[in-house]
């Protein structure tokens, strides 16, 4: 849906009935496919036809922008009775049982999808090909679908998945891009009475700091581009993930790519050869340095114990001294020092926001295959898939002058949910609540939703991607 057509028919929006809200709705995300005819079911039925999504908090505030601007362009106030997860709105993502039980996080959202316990999952990067071969398998084939909470609106009845769930193809594509800020912890009081200020990192910095090799914050190696940080007396804290963190990939993707081999020093690590950052990036993504037998004598490193990018920040900020990563929409605004890092052109440091967007830069990557269907992840061999050879879709790391640790955030549709009388995917979602998920992410690929990222701490997908994305998804539905 383009602006010209949200901005014509919101006026109107007051005066609508639910049934010819519906007919709108139908009329506008037909786009660009003639074959795409929206399912049957009514948008905006908040009885039966909310929907619930969770996994990557990478775009945790993404999706919450997207849920609150399609109720005000199109639903208006949709409020439970009770009270639900969703609020006023049709879309609720990694509600608060999700997050408290720690399912949330890309790995969980590929279980969520794989489970069928919601309508759509989040993911990063997005997914290997192995995983992709299991998504596409029989239904619960990647495991974690034993529950300890209850999804606010989930397929029922359980169990997940369900015995009427047939396998089926998953689409995927990128929703929005993000930079991953690195949040620093130190004040004045651990700075000889000033805090430090204007901190800039290169590649090699980034790399020894979160590889446990610098021991404090005013060692002389930083302190040489960083004069701020002479009196910072105070040893380094690393704070990771402790879920299977999308992030946490986008983060070490950079690593790998600007110093794999880790050869600027001897690392902590220690051994011949030195453990490179491919070692430390596997599944689930929760290993560094100093964690593993026959590692040296490294930095601290602790978690939040809990899932997600919040998580991650607050704990940063009970810790003098500490530095984590997150998404920029989490990190800004906390108090933090977040630093500038040299970009890929090394002409340069830059800041992951500009604005209050995200400094990125996507205009190196591509969709993968030529066709629609292959936009969405369809393709027999070339996908987003993350360990395709010679291909480069979802890597947003190290690319030219901007801000170069950035990554996209990918939400999972499986295909042919379009028809609730027949096998599909996920049987027991109603009719209204096929109806809700195809128009909503619809709504998502449109240049309206797009357009509002780069206010929110984000950055909007390439204009041109949009109505591939948009006939792929619509197509395969």
């Amino acid at each position: 849906m383009e602006m010209s057509l949200q901005k014509r028919f919101l006026s109107r929006r007051r005066a609508l009935l639910v049934a010819g809200l519906a007919a709108l709705i139908c009329v506008v995300f037909v786009g660009t496919s003639s074959a795409a005819v929206p399912p049957s079911g009514l948008n905006c039925v908040s009885a039966e036809g909310k929907i619930s999504g969770r996994g990557s908090t990478y775009q945790n505030k993404a999706q919450e922008l997207f849920a609150t601007l399609y109720g005000q362009d199109f639903c208006g106030s949709t409020p439970g009775s009770p009270t639900d997860e969703a609020g006023n709105n049709m879309i609720a993502y990694n509600y608060a049982s999700a997050t408290a039980a720690g399912a949330t996080g890309s790995g969980a959202g590929l279980k969520a999808a794989s489970c069928r316990t919601d309508a759509f999952a989040g993911t990063d990067l997005p997914y290997s090909n192995e995983e992709l071969a299991k998504l596409d398998g029989t239904p619960g084939e990647l495991g974690g679908c034993s529950l300890t909470f209850t999804p606010p609106f989930e397929p029922k009845p359980a169990p997940f998945p369900n015995s009427e769930d047939i396998q089926a193809k998953v689409m995927s594509f990128p929703i929005a891009g993000s930079s991953v800020a690195l949040p620093i912890n130190l004040t004045a009081a651990n700075c000889g009475g000033t805090a430090p200020s204007g901190l800039n990192f290169n590649a090699n910095e980034v790399s020894r700091i979160f590889g446990g090799d610098i021991a404090k914050w005013n060692e002389a190696e930083l302190v040489a581009n960083n004069p701020s940080l002479a009196k910072c007396n105070i040893a380094i804290t690393r704070v990771v993930r402790f879920d299977n963190s999308g992030t946490t990939g986008i983060f070490k993707s950079y690593l790998i790519r600007v110093d794999n081999e880790r050869s600027t020093t001897t690392s902590c690590t220690g051994g011949s050869p030195t453990k490179t950052w491919t070692f430390y990036d596997g599944s689930p993504n929760t290993l560094w340095p100093g964690q593993t037998a026959g590692d040296g004598t490294c930095t601290a490193i602790t978690t939040a114990g809990t899932s997600g990018g919040p998580a991650l920040i607050a704990k940063v900020k009970t810790i003098e001294g500490a530095i984590g990563y997150a998404d920029l929409a989490d990190a800004a605004g906390q108090g933090l020092i977040i630093p500038t890092v040299q970009n890929a052109t090394k002409t340069s440091n830059q800041s992951p926001s500009v604005g209050k967007g995200a400094n990125c830069t996507y205009g190196a990557l591509s969709l993968p295959g030529s066709s629609a269907g292959e936009a969405v992840g369809l393709g027999a061999t070339d996908t987003w898939s993350n360990n395709n050879e010679g291909e480069n879709h979802e890597n947003a790391t190290d690319l030219g002058s901007k801000y170069p640790i950035c990554g996209l955030t990918f939400d999972l549709v499986y295909t042919g949910l379009d028809n609730g009388s027949v096998p599909n995917a996920i049987s027991r979602l109603t009719a209204d609540q096929r109806r809700t998920l195809y128009s909503y992410m619809t709504f998502i690929l449109s240049s309206a939703a797009q357009d509002a990222l780069t206010g929110a701490d984000y950055a909007s997908l390439p204009s041109a991607w949009l109505p591939k994305l948009r006939e792929g998804f619509q197509e395969n539905f």
